[in-house]
């Protein structure tokens, strides 16, 4: 893939197992994954599941991707408990869970040299949701210093209702004004186009709207988060406005191709070529 826009792969979406390039790679091993991007011209690692993997695995997975020229552009911030109201705790025991957690991604932003921890909230139904909003937005401000300090940046996503429902964030609106409240450039916004796109959002309208507050940018077709080029948006011209924007982070391919076989990823990674060249 030519590398005027950079992409980086997943190792898994709904599962450890089901990496971006399953049948491309030797195994779905991490290490023969990180192979596997890196021969395919990837710039970056997606891994929604790094914290729940061994630390030796860990180490050895941040040593493979330095050798092969790889960055880790994001991992799940909180993998177990991604759709509690953890992020927006209030009380004691809450905040000291989130200390803990926040403090694993620090270790892994100082083994990997830097990257991004997806924060996500699920939404409770006792609490009003603008105090909810409040409180994560404090919680952001009081752990942004020290992901600073080891270039952790911290991933506000929204989330579209209608594809996963019970989150805090369900409008773009919201997690960029919790961004911008936070006013630190160690937290930023995950701006997801097919979220966006299924919140009703001109894509690269939302795109300007956001240029200021935008850490990482992931990418899918709709509808059901299909492969780019297979759907309803127009991805040439979503790329063109991301290029605009002088965004130089790797885009995250956050999809399962729809022809999971080893001619349905290189038909798959060909279309992304092609999306490129017309952008």
């Amino acid at each position: 893939m030519k590398d005027r826009l950079r992409f980086a792969g997943h190792l898994g979406l709904r599962a450890p197992d089901r990496p971006l390039l399953a049948h491309l790679g030797r195994s779905v091993d991490p290490l023969d994954q990180i192979d596997a991007l890196a021969d395919h011209g990837f710039a970056g690692v997606q891994d929604l599941f790094l914290k729940l993997r061994p630390l030796a695995e860990q180490a050895a997975m941040a040593a493979h991707m330095a050798r092969r020229g790889l960055v880790l552009s994001s991992f799940g911030g909180d993998p177990m408990h991604w759709n509690t109201p953890l992020w927006s705790a209030e009380d004691e025991a809450g905040r000291g869970a989130l200390q803990a957690s926040v403090t694993l991604s620090c270790d892994l932003a100082t083994l990997c040299g830097g990257t991004g921890a997806v924060c996500v909230a699920g939404h409770d139904p006792n609490r009003s949701r603008q105090a909810q909003i409040a409180a994560m937005t404090e919680n952001l401000k009081r752990h942004a210093e020290a992901a600073a300090r080891v270039g952790l940046m911290l991933l506000v996503e929204p989330i579209a209702e209608n594809r996963i429902a019970g989150l805090l964030l369900h409008r773009l609106e919201d997690g960029l004004d919790m961004v911008q409240a936070v006013a630190m450039p160690s937290v930023r916004l995950l701006f997801d186009v097919g979220h966006v796109a299924m919140m009703g959002h001109d894509v690269p309208s939302a795109l300007e709207m956001c240029q200021g507050a935008i850490g990482l940018i992931q990418l899918a077709d709709i509808p059901d988060r299909v492969d780019p080029g297979l759907g309803a948006l127009d991805c040439a011209g979503i790329l063109r406005q991301i290029a605009k924007l002088g965004y130089s982070a790797p885009i995250e391919l956050e999809f399962e191709p729809v022809d999971q076989t080893a001619d349905g990823e290189t038909r798959m990674l060909s279309r992304l070529t092609r999306l490129i060249e017309s952008s």
